[in-house]
């Protein structure tokens, strides 16, 4: 099943999160930015933002078994990181707890 299919997404100002479940046992993580964010260099930074938060997040946040995307909005760029990190810490909490609710259905 894909992730956007998995129904499991959390919106926050600066990007929507999504989650879903993968055959592995780790947990991995996609980061996506369409144009509406803004040219290919803005584009870029959204993304290197988003693959650094994911880092210092997922070893400790992130759930086995689980895919997490993220997708950028336009107010990421301007984003204080210390206001995105918590943001995605919380996103993060909120579809684990999606996640771990749906496995025991």
């Amino acid at each position: 099943m894909s992730v956007s299919a998995s129904g499991l997404s959390y919106r926050a100002d600066f990007f929507v999160a999504l989650a879903g479940f993968n055959k592995v046992e780790n947990c991995r993580a996609g980061f996506t930015a369409s144009k509406k964010v803004g040219n290919a260099v803005i584009r870029n930074r959204c993304k290197r933002r988003m693959r650094a938060m994911a880092r210092q997040l997922l070893p400790s946040l992130g759930l086995a078994g689980t895919d997490y995307v993220f997708i950028a909005k336009r107010s990421l760029v301007s984003a204080n990181w210390n206001d995105f990190v918590k943001q995605a810490e919380k996103a993060i909490r909120n579809l684990n707890k999606k996640i771990e609710k749906c496995k025991n259905c």
